[in-house]
């Protein structure tokens, strides 16, 4: 009888330390269990912009704890007005046999931005054990480089090929008066070699979705407002009567969604 009492009790630990442990390090009957935790994630961003700014990245965090990660990324895109307007004016000059290209009415200078970030990531609830969705937020800021490119038109003259032509502020009728000579936009190589920089700081601030619960592949969405502030001129449209409404200011401020796909380990 003693020898089958134990006999009985042995299997009986076996069979319970069988059924609670799976692969991955899983726990069905734990349900504070949450899987495998990985202490760094590497992910590639691509994300849109208001207005139209479009801008893409890459992101490096560190676990500090299962629902708190520490990060750095650098991003770079460009930064549009809100009172940007395309114009086409759908021609073709017989000199140089070209079809016009369509322009920003108005604009003078192209600025992207470069940002290098340092922030955290906060998951606010758990995530479900098998291909889960983790709701957080994130926050990050850091400092940020403008560049600024002058924007050219292309204006037609009588009898010869399309000038490539940027605002002075001399010529203010050519860009935001008549438009009549207006050809189009010139090439974006163009002006290449006046390129300014301008020192910045920027600052994000995001709700957080991760799929995928603590898959190896890193998967999730942000939604979120951003800033950016620079120093010295970054003015990007021509400010005039003829443009009304338009005013240059150093801080740009955009609501953003964020797509990031990655690796963890």
């Amino acid at each position: 009888m003693y020898r089958l009492l134990l006999l009985g009790c042995c299997f009986f630990g076996l069979t319970l330390s069988a059924q609670q442990q799976l692969p991955g390090d899983r726990n069905i009957y734990d349900a504070k269990s949450i899987g495998v935790v990985y202490d760094h994630e590497l992910t590639f961003n691509a994300a849109i912009a208001t207005p139209r700014n479009f801008f893409v990245g890459v992101r490096s965090g560190r676990l500090v704890t299962y629902d708190k990660t520490r990060f750095w990324t650098l991003t770079f895109g460009d930064i549009r007005h809100s009172r940007e307007r395309r114009e086409n004016p759908d021609r073709v000059n017989i000199v140089s046999n070209r079809v016009s290209r369509a322009y920003v009415f108005g604009k003078q200078n192209q600025l992207y931005a470069l940002r290098i970030g340092f922030g955290v990531k906060k998951f606010l609830s758990e995530k479900a054990r098998e291909r889960g969705v983790a709701i957080g937020y994130s926050y990050e800021f850091g400092p940020s480089l403008g560049i600024v490119k002058p924007y050219y038109l292309e204006i037609e003259q009588a009898d010869a090929a399309p000038v490539d032509v940027r605002y002075t502020g001399d010529n203010l009728d050519v860009f935001v008066g008549n438009q009549v000579n207006v050809f189009g936009a010139s090439a974006w190589t163009v002006g290449l070699d006046e390129i300014g920089l301008r020192p910045g700081v920027h600052a994000k601030f995001a709700t957080h979705f991760g799929f995928g619960a603590y898959d190896e592949t890193a998967k999730s969405l942000e939604a979120g407002v951003m800033a950016d502030f620079f120093l010295g001129n970054t003015d990007i449209m021509v400010e005039s009567e003829l443009t009304p409404g338009v005013n240059n200011s150093p801080l740009f401020l955009s609501l953003f969604i964020n797509l990031q796909i990655g690796k963890r380990w």
